[in-house]
């Protein structure tokens, strides 16, 4: 493999190491599930479209680690998110500083919404994937992702408002 394709794998990799952190994957688990990832591209490297790379590692790893952990719960595990990442996704809670309060606040009205938008939601805003890379990853239409993101946010904004949290500062 070239030093360039080798770049581009590793690059890749760490972005599923991070994400595999963020959805409660211990850290030996995730390098294990990393390094498992890397090899099966290597393996398949040869029938992966390179702009699809990053989605076709995020979905070996993902599928990994549900059967690592047998998980029939949501792919994310919301105590783990750097929550502050995913405000200026939300117009309506946009602020300079994300006080501990706000966090806690922000990760309850996650928490209430359905484990798919949830994991839309840190896919898009947290991970920052294209609706394509998604797509992928959910084996899903990349219309459909659009349409479950619009209804993941305007679910967030309405939970958020019925909570009261949009009349503080």
């Amino acid at each position: 493999m070239n030093n360039v394709w080798e770049q581009i794998l590793l690059g890749h990799a760490k972005i599923v190491f991070k994400y595999l952190i963020k959805i409660g994957a211990t850290r030996e688990d995730a390098e294990d599930i990393t390094q498992e990832t890397i090899m099966k591209t290597i393996e398949c490297l040869q029938q992966i479209e390179p702009e699809k790379m990053r989605a076709w590692m995020f979905k070996v790893a993902i599928n990994r680690y549900y059967s690592l952990y047998k998980k029939n719960t949501s792919l994310v595990t919301l105590s783990e998110v750097d929550l502050e990442r995913l405000l200026p996704v939300f117009e309506h809670v946009e602020s300079n500083i994300l006080s501990k309060e706000k966090a806690r606040e922000l990760e309850e009205v996650l928490r209430v919404l359905q484990p798919t938008f949830q994991q839309l939601l840190i896919l898009k805003y947290y991970m920052e994937l294209s609706y394509k890379e998604i797509s992928e990853i959910l084996d899903v239409k990349e219309t459909q992702v659009k349409t479950y993101l619009q209804r993941a946010r305007k679910s967030f904004k309405k939970i958020w408002e019925e909570k009261g949290y949009e009349q503080r500062e």
